[in-house]
């Protein structure tokens, strides 16, 4: 009886919650038709290390300057997680298609690449928010680039990130930019850990219609600012952790590019999927008050 073939696949964002959590997802269940290589840039970091220990993955050092360095290191690469730095969108853009075009020159099969939902026209929207739209503009291209070489694909189109809620800066930033457009104002969220386990599914089923050549919105929570702040305080007893609002304003205002116009956009469109809608086919993706018991750094309390 003929073997599988080993599918190669680099994961960029190792070490990052989205690529840290698919190689959880790839390794809870491991399989020998698959093997990782692990995108880092200092390979002797200590979550570097913890990868590196494991038999099926290998770490591999590069950036996202020189794309054709990274998939040197692999031979012959099957697959290719695509995850982004949403921080300057025109850097975003530039380097995810980079990547792509040095993927699909290495022979990668299949890409999976995270997006973002972009409201009810996500297929057609790049919306005015720019790292959207930059990512939008490098799912274009994954398609384009794909047809070309016969290749395929899965994009992901996560909500916002219930990791945006920690107690330090940001996270008490992220809540006072959010009580800005009012408490009655929703957000929808997933998490990144359940983001993980639906891109190992990609790769395991990537000849499967649901996923091949298929774009999958993902959300666990449609939950309003006041919803938010009642479920914190029942499932932790503290008060969610929140700054002055003249720091979040002076956030959307300092980082209006990255945020403000994000945000602004929250209140006057709003993510499009329907959570009761993708919980049919991922029963597992936690609402805010499960992500809080099992994941966040209050699970504890």
């Amino acid at each position: 009886m003929a073997q599988n073939p080993l599918r190669r696949i680099l994961i960029s964002g190792a070490t990052g919650k989205q690529g840290g959590a698919l190689i959880a997802a790839l390794t809870s269940h491991p399989t020998p038709t698959i093997h990782i290589y692990a995108l880092t840039r200092n390979p002797k970091s200590r979550s570097a290390q913890a990868l590196a220990s494991n038999p099926n993955i290998t770490v591999i050092t590069g950036d996202f300057s020189n794309p054709p360095a990274i998939f040197a290191q692999i031979p012959k690469p099957w697959g290719f997680f695509s995850v982004t730095n949403p921080m300057n969108a025109a850097r975003e853009e530039a380097q995810g298609k980079a990547m792509t075009a040095a993927a699909v020159a290495a022979g990668v099969r299949h890409i999976v690449f995270t997006a973002t939902d972009r409201g009810a026209n996500s297929d057609s929207s790049a919306t005015v928010v720019p790292h959207f739209a930059s990512k939008f503009a490098v799912e274009q291209d994954i398609i384009s680039k794909s047809k070309e070489s016969g290749g395929s694909y899965t994009f992901l189109r996560p909500v916002a990130f219930y990791e945006n809620l920690s107690d330090d800066f940001l996270g008490k930033g992220f809540v006072s930019m959010w009580r800005l457009n009012g408490s009655s104002s929703r957000i929808k969220f997933v998490s990144t850990k359940d983001i993980g386990k639906v891109a190992a599914e990609a790769f395991l089923n990537a000849d499967a219609e649901q996923y091949k050549n298929k774009a999958i919105a993902l959300a666990g929570d449609d939950i309003s600012l006041a919803e938010f702040e009642t479920a914190f305080r029942e499932k932790t007893g503290k008060q969610l952790p929140e700054t002055f609002g003249v720091v979040g304003r002076g956030l959307r205002w300092a980082l209006h590019e990255q945020l403000g116009i994000m945000f602004d956009w929250f209140k006057s469109d709003g993510f499009g999927v329907e959570v009761r809608e993708v919980k049919g086919a991922y029963p597992f993706l936690k609402d805010f008050r499960e992500w809080l018991r099992t994941e966040s750094a209050w699970r504890k309390a």
